[in-house]
């Protein structure tokens, strides 16, 4: 268990680099036809929760927190109310009865996404995503989604999502002390958040460089333009991890960068 008061409720590993309905999380530009295999990447310290509690979540610098605690990749099981496709995702409302549906995409190339039926409404699906909230509005972009074959998995989330949560109640109640020297366990803590927020600002590089459709990729002075709140230090640092975990490459100089996917 980690010192957030999260557990590890599950991972993601594809080697590949992603999943989505049909194991693929999306399809980007061709990579070189020279390359060295790039590792599995491993989604990890998924946090079940339901619709509610994802929308009610609080943001701060592009930062969720759920009952005080950082959350990124989370896991909700539900119901298709409604699917739309567009030019390169595919976008779902889903439903859990505990608020409004909530909107899921799972992004594709433009030529991929024209091959992809989208899964039927009215189909109870479980999503492991990442909360955003581009517009204003929290949502899901996919990381994968799959059809319910056995509704045990509905009510067995139920019960993680109970518990993990239960979990962070502990968490915050043990933190909420009066003011004391500080001890190890809590800079224990900060570190934890500190490295949340590490993979959160290497999870958003990396989308907007999978995203951008331009030959010679996208420039560390675009995503500092995008990335606003982010310092460029911040930046260069998540590219430097992305280019050695082989998630990314330059391309026409050292200032430009594509995915390796």
């Amino acid at each position: 268990m980690s010192n957030s008061g999260f557990g590890s409720y599950g991972s993601i590993s594809a080697a590949d680099g992603g999943s989505g309905g049909s194991g693929q999380l999306c399809e980007r530009d061709a990579a070189p036809a020279i390359k060295t295999q790039r590792p599995k990447v491993r989604i990890q310290d998924v946090v079940p929760c339901n619709v509610n509690q994802l929308l009610s979540s609080t943001v701060f610098d592009t930062v969720f927190k759920v009952r005080g605690i950082i959350v990124s990749q989370v896991s909700i099981v539900g119901v298709i109310r409604g699917s739309e496709k567009a030019s390169n995702h595919i976008c779902y409302k889903i439903d859990d009865m505990t608020a409004k549906p909530i909107e899921a995409r799972q992004w594709f190339g433009r030529e991929k996404v024209k091959q992809v039926t989208p899964l039927s409404v009215g189909a109870y699906v479980k999503v492991f995503g990442i909360l955003k909230c581009p517009t204003g509005t929290k949502s899901l972009e996919v990381l994968k989604i799959h059809v319910l074959e056995d509704m045990n998995e509905f009510t067995v989330h139920i019960l993680e999502t109970v518990n993990a949560h239960m979990m962070l109640d502990k968490a915050r109640r043990d933190t909420t002390v009066e003011s004391v020297p500080v001890f190890p366990s809590e800079v224990d803590d900060a570190g934890d958040n500190d490295e949340s927020h590490r993979i959160f600002i290497r999870d958003e590089v990396l989308r907007l460089i999978h995203e951008c459709p331009q030959q010679e990729g996208k420039s560390i002075h675009e995503l500092q333009a995008q990335l606003c709140d982010l310092s460029l230090k911040a930046i260069k640092e998540a590219i430097e991890y992305l280019t050695v975990e082989g998630h990314i490459y330059p391309t026409v100089d050292q200032e430009h960068f594509k995915s390796a996917d």
